[in-house]
């Protein structure tokens, strides 16, 4: 495995915050750590656990990299990321790109809504595949009701932390995907984050979804920039089956709404007080993207069938 010089960085700024200890100092280092673990294929949710829960030494945790990505592709991923690096600071912030998939009228809704439903850029196949995965990891039967309920640690809420895997790689890496968020961003200069899957069952006597209030998914320490987040659903999703849900427009507003509020939480309960979310139903394959500013949220699924979805985000390098 050829050395790269974040890696000890990011394991022991981790392993100091494990055990309370001051941190290395690093400039930037939450946004290097996004593009690092990027690089390397790598959910969060997955290394972050490894590392708190398990992981004994620096060795251990390039052991459990070599077992988990193999060593030829993390000469790969260390050589992308190091070519990066050394010449972060002299991206580009526009490639002034053509605009292929998305059409005048999309981008004007766009601007003015905050949100985009995009259909027939990812094959039926490819969203079933994903699907089916999802079922096997977690033991589904989808003829079977009661398999749909059982407790499992990778599982919170209605996200299911699984990121390893040719079929989610192969929407995650898809070109038309790619390209969608390139025109939005503006730039081919960016990098799909290693996103998570989504399991939403219908609502039950003793199981209901928790997660449901508008929230945004904002750090109102950091800079608030551009960021789009995105989802695809593996399956048809009408409104009551646990359809995304937004509230549109809200976007044009926020920076100087926020201000009125010391922290996200007082401005959750304003914003949820006021605001009403619009669920996005939609088929098979469809893609939703929406701005980060845009409040959002789960809704309860009240249909006879689980909802099925795979998350999509792209950051700038």
């Amino acid at each position: 495995m050829t050395e790269c010089s974040f890696l000890p960085v990011f394991f022991e700024t981790h392993q100091s915050r494990k055990y309370n200890k001051p941190a290395p100092e690093y400039e930037n280092f939450d946004s290097i750590e996004n593009i690092w673990l990027n690089f390397y294929e790598m959910g969060k949710y997955e290394i972050y656990h490894f590392l708190y829960a398990e992981c004994k030494d620096l060795d251990h945790f390039k052991q459990w990299l070599i077992a988990l990505k193999g060593s030829d592709f993390l000469i790969r991923a260390s050589a992308n990321f190091q070519t990066w690096f050394v010449s972060k600071d002299n991206k580009g912030q526009n490639d002034g790109i053509t605009h292929t998939i998305l059409s005048e009228e999309q981008l004007l809704f766009w601007e003015t809504q905050g949100y985009l439903k995009i259909s027939g850029l990812v094959e039926d196949s490819l969203c079933d595949q994903v699907k089916e995965l999802i079922c096997s990891h977690m033991g589904v039967d989808l003829d079977n009701p009661a398999t749909w309920y059982y407790e499992r640690q990778d599982m919170q809420g209605l996200m299911l932390q699984l990121y390893q895997s040719k079929e989610i790689e192969a929407i995650r890496k898809h070109p038309h995907v790619f390209e969608l968020f390139a025109e939005l961003y503006q730039t081919r200069n960016i990098i799909a984050n290693t996103e998570k899957l989504g399991f939403n069952p219908p609502d039950t006597d003793f199981w209901q979804l928790k997660q449901t209030a508008l929230h945004w998914d904002i750090d109102l320490n950091k800079p608030l920039g551009y960021y789009i987040q995105g989802m695809i659903y593996l399956d048809d999703v009408p409104a009551d089956r646990g359809a995304f849900s937004l509230v549109p427009g809200i976007h044009l507003q926020f920076e100087d709404w926020i201000k009125s509020f010391r922290n996200l939480e007082d401005a959750h309960i304003a914003m949820r007080a006021v605001l009403q979310a619009q669920p996005i139903a939609g088929d098979k394959g469809d893609i939703i993207l929406w701005r980060h500013t845009l409040p959002h949220a789960a809704s309860t699924n009240r249909s006879q069938l689980p909802r099925f979805v795979q998350y999509l985000s792209f950051s700038k390098l």
